[in-house]
């Protein structure tokens, strides 16, 4: 089936029931699955006019009701999610912090950063990161150079040039080291590696200083 084919279809199950399609592409893309909480995305989306679907607002509205415990987990769909993924690296780059309003006009805000990662081949790999809410408390105080771990949702979208982009929605974060320690700790380390240098160059000399000694005593 080619794109315009899809896009035929996807119009004709639109017309036939708005209300499910629009709950079945929420349900698609954000992971949800919870029919209660998709009543009630669904319902947040008709009430605001200026909401698109598949709108980053909707991670926002995902978060309340996960918080106030209006979407009920499934163990079988969190084995089955392969999008979590782990991350430990440095951060690159400058952290932005983003101010945005929910549908009642409260303000949230969104930390967006960068990190770079090794894998066991040494190869690097970029991760571009946001983090909504309460979940950016932390990273919005990232330095660019800290070693943090973060744990996130991967989410993949296509531009309009077919360009695809991947982004982490972080769920949990922490400093590991931040740059300023790291740095300490390899000076530290240089001195370390110093005294030993020093050290290992006196007691080399110390056998000719006492082969010396000795010849002097013989004369």
């Amino acid at each position: 089936m080619n794109y315009k084919e899809m896009r035929n279809t996807i119009e004709q199950m639109a017309n036939e029931n708005y209300e499910d399609f629009t709950k079945a592409l929420i349900s698609f893309e954000k992971g949800v699955n919870d029919k209660e909480a998709l009543d009630i995305l669904y319902d947040n989306y008709t009430n605001n006019d200026s909401l698109t679907l598949l709108n980053e607002e909707f991670d926002y509205m995902i978060d309340e009701l996960r918080e106030s415990g209006q979407i009920k987990e499934n163990e079988s769909l969190e084995k089955e999610d392969n999008d979590l993924v782990n991350i430990v690296g440095n951060v690159v780059g400058e952290v932005e912090v983003v101010e945005r309003e929910n549908k009642n006009g409260e303000g949230f805000k969104v930390v967006n950063f960068s990190v770079v990662s090794k894998d066991d081949e040494g190869n690097r790999h970029y991760a571009n990161c946001s983090a909504y809410g309460e979940k950016g408390d932390i990273p919005k105080d990232f330095k660019q150079g800290d070693f943090v771990k973060l744990f996130g949702q991967e989410r993949k979208s296509i531009d309009d040039n077919g360009k695809e982009h991947t982004n982490v929605r972080i769920l949990a974060s922490k400093l590991l080291k931040a740059k300023e320690q790291m740095k300490s700790q390899e000076e530290k380390k240089e001195s370390v590696l110093g005294a030993i240098k020093k050290f290992k160059a006196e007691e080399k000399a110390k056998p000719t200083e006492k082969k010396e000694a000795s010849k002097e005593a013989e004369r």
